[in-house]
Parts: C-alpha cells; sequence; structure tokens
C-alpha cells in the first residue's frame, strides 16, 4: 500500500519535467531512508524553485540511493513579490535565527554585511544556504531565498541600484512603517544594523542616500534578530503576501 506523507519534503536541484525517473543520494538519501523510514512505494513531495512542486513515488532503494518516479505536478511555480533583507553578521545562534524565521516569512535575497561594530567575521555560506533550504522545505516554499557574498555596507550601497528602495531600521530616528509610501510591485530591501547598533559615522552616511528612507521601529530597543523579524512579519502584513 502507498504511503504519503505531507511532511516529508525536499529540494533538488533538479528539472523534473526532464527527468521523470530520478535518483536522491548522500546526505538526503540518508535522511529519507534513517530518519524518516521511508519504504519503496512511499510518496513525496518534492520541488526545485523553478517548475513548481510535485508528488513522487520512491521504487527502489538501496546503498543510501533512493530511486524516484514523478507521479504528478501538484503545484505550479508562483512569482513571489521581492523583498530583500541586509543584515549586519551578529552571533552565529541569532544569525541562524534570522535566516530560518525570514526565509520562512518570505524574504526572496539576504545580503550579509560587514559594519564598524560587526563582531562576527566567523561565517560559512554553504552552512547559510543549508538553514534557508530547510527552512524552505518545512514551510512550503516554492522557492530558495539567495544568499548573496559578503561584503562592507559602504560597498553595498555605493553598488546600489538607486531605483530600489531600503527601508533603514533606526532605533534613533525615523517614521513608522505603517506610514511609508510603498508599490507592492517594487522590490523592498530592509537594513538592519549590528549588535549596539550603527556608528555615528554611519548614521551621518545614511541620508547621503536618496534611495534610504529610516522607519522607527517603536520604544524599545530590539536585539538585532528580533529587529530583522518583527520588521519582516510587520512589512508582510501591511504591504506583502500576508495583505493579498
Amino acid at each position: 500500500m502507498k504511503v504519503y506523507s505531507k511532511s516529508i519534503r525536499i529540494f533538488l536541484g533538479i528539472s523534473f519535467e526532464k527527468n521523470n525517473l530520478f535518483k536522491i543520494t548522500d546526505k538526503q538519501a540518508h535522511y529519507l531512508i534513517n530518519v524518516m523510514r521511508v519504504k519503496i512505494g512511499s510518496e513525496i513531495l518534492v520541488f526545485n524553485g523553478f517548475e513548481g512542486e510535485y508528488r513522487v513515488e520512491i521504487v527502489n532503494k538501496s546503498n543510501n540511493k533512493i530511486t524516484c518516479q514523478v507521479r504528478e505536478k501538484v503545484r505550479d511555480q508562483d512569482d513571489e513579490p521581492k523583498l530583500n533583507l541586509i543584515f549586519s553578521l551578529v552571533k552565529k545562534d541569532r544569525v541562524f535565527n534570522i535566516l530560518e524565521k525570514c526565509t520562512e516569512l518570505g524574504v526572496t535575497c539576504f545580503y550579509p554585511i560587514l559594519t564598524e561594530r560587526t563582531q562576527n567575521f566567523n561565517y560559512n555560506i554553504q552552512k547559510f544556504e543549508s538553514y534557508v533550504v530547510e527552512a524552505s522545505e518545512q514551510t512550503r516554499r516554492l522557492s530558495i531565498p539567495k544568499i548573496m557574498p559578503v561584503q562592507k555596507i559602504n560597498s553595498l550601497l555605493n553598488n546600489w541600484n538607486k531605483n530600489e528602495k531600503i527601508l533603514l531600521c533606526n532605533e534613533n530616528d525615523g517614521i513608522p512603517l505603517m506610514k511609508i509610501s510603498n508599490n507592492k510591485n517594487n522590490s523592498v530591501s530592509i537594513l538592519i544594523g549590528p549588535e549596539g547598533g550603527f556608528s555615528e559615522k554611519e548614521l551621518k552616511e545614511f541620508p547621503k542616500f536618496d534611495f534610504i528612507t529610516s522607519i522607527f521601529l517603536g520604544p524599545r530597543i530590539l536585539r538585532s534578530d528580533t529587529a530583522a523579524i518583527a520588521t519582516i512579519a510587520s512589512y508582510q502584513s501591511i504591504f506583502g503576501d500576508w495583505n493579498l
């Protein structure tokens, strides 16, 4: 008897339209066989970030290799509104918290940056990527957020597309998020500072960029990861896909 579990859902970087029969190997096969205990005849969900989501059946398994047969397409690929998060690298656990929760909330691209008060210079982009993949798998997203190379904040701003708005989370000044004007079809980026906030020098530089708007997050000082999650959630509820 076939077993279908909606809880088993994995990302694979292959075309399911071109590969009706395909293999799953290495860590993903180990996970399915030894953790999820799939059997021949089990059905799982797979997605690749560009063709939608498919129901596939496990038709063979051996030596940490699984062979799958595509059975049907269950969801078409959708177009997500562009929502970027520019964030300073903070302590490791808090970085992972930002990546996981903001992926769940719909961020489409992450820009990790270095600021004058950045304390974490020990980062692993591959681990970042694995976190966003796992979060996308669990939250039923059809896409995987991009993670851009780490760069200094002045380099990012000097090379930024001037037609794309940046919302600067500023604990000292700014307008409430709900009062900004925004076209839902435009790309928006949210900028979060490091532990201890931006330096005075950095704060004096921001007004020189016309595409930056300062927003106020309330009377309390928030940790960087809290600020990122709260701002993304608030934006989605007012302007984003929570309000469709």
